[in-house]
């Protein structure tokens, strides 16, 4: 038995689509969720949902009972809520008998880093060592579906402002990162605990602003900002003040060069390299 947690969010239920495309059918998997009335289409093919509360300890365990593997998809929210979630998590996975756990981590975890992000998954793998279970760690770049909300306005301004200074990233979408989820989830065994999922290639902001400016013929350029004065900008569009300072820190990790690698383990994963930056743009951004 297979569960996957967070099944009703954007990266969770494209990870179950994968598992239930290769595996045949959804035989063996289970779909834990906060809220199963938001579940009723699953249900109707078949698949098994349970609830789990990750901020009620006591819930988990029977989510997880039966599983051989968790599919651990790091949630939302501070990073205390975080780090005692996805810890409360691994340890009832123990108490359930799962036997591994396969968790969506982030690709900077170093303790020096400036990015909020880093520190809730550093200590999720620290507590994956320290459980005892066999685990993978998937560590993900930048959502490429996070550059429309990078870049929101800059089609009519004509200028987006990020704190990511020179830095470079790679971006992947959710469906690749998904596919190569179930890939490492359905593996008979893999060479390594930790992967990092990152792009064919990395690339500053004014790369993806002239990027974007190729697939929709208007002008665009990109022009870093303080982490400060963009904290303040997404905090004054209605996002909490956590997330705004979280957002804000990732992109200064970007600008220290954080994410600036590249690795071949995608396409270890999955048979093929991830798409592409223009083919991710042209996606997100064609129609408009």
């Amino acid at each position: 038995m297979i569960v996957v947690t967070g099944a009703n969010g954007q990266l969770g239920r494209r990870i179950l689509e994968q598992l239930i495309a290769r595996r045949g059918g959804a035989s063996g998997i289970a779909a834990s969720v906060r809220d199963p009335g938001k579940s009723a289409d699953l249900v109707s093919r078949g698949i098994e949902v349970r609830a789990a509360d990750f901020d009620r300890a006591e819930s988990l365990p029977a989510a997880f009972a039966g599983a051989r593997t968790l599919v651990l998809v790091s949630t939302d929210g501070p990073k205390a809520q975080r780090i005692a979630q996805h810890a409360s998590a691994i340890g009832a996975a123990r108490a359930a008998g799962v036997e591994r756990i396969v968790y969506t981590s982030f690709i900077d975890v170093a303790a020096e880093s400036p990015a909020e992000f880093a520190a809730v998954h550093r200590a999720t793998e620290a507590e994956l060592v320290a459980s005892g279970l066999a685990w993978t760690a998937l560590r993900n770049p930048l959502y490429a579906e996070l550059l429309p909300m990078a870049l929101a306005g800059a089609l009519e301004t004509g200028v987006f402002h990020l704190p990511a200074g020179p830095g470079k990233a790679s971006f992947i979408s959710r469906a690749d990162l998904a596919e190569a989820t179930a890939a490492a989830t359905l593996a008979p065994a893999l060479a390594k605990n930790v992967y990092e999922l990152t792009g064919q290639a990395t690339h500053d902001y004014h790369e993806v602003a002239a990027a974007v400016s190729r697939v929709t013929g208007k002008a665009i350029r990109y022009e870093p900002v303080s982490e400060d004065a963009y904290a303040e900008a997404l905090a004054g569009y209605g996002l909490p003040a956590w997330l705004a300072r979280a957002v804000a820190n990732m992109y200064s990790a970007v600008a220290e060069g954080r994410f600036d690698r590249v690795t071949n383990d995608f396409a270890a994963l999955v048979g093929r390299p991830p798409r592409p930056l223009p083919c991710l743009v042209q996606e997100l951004f064609g129609s408009q």
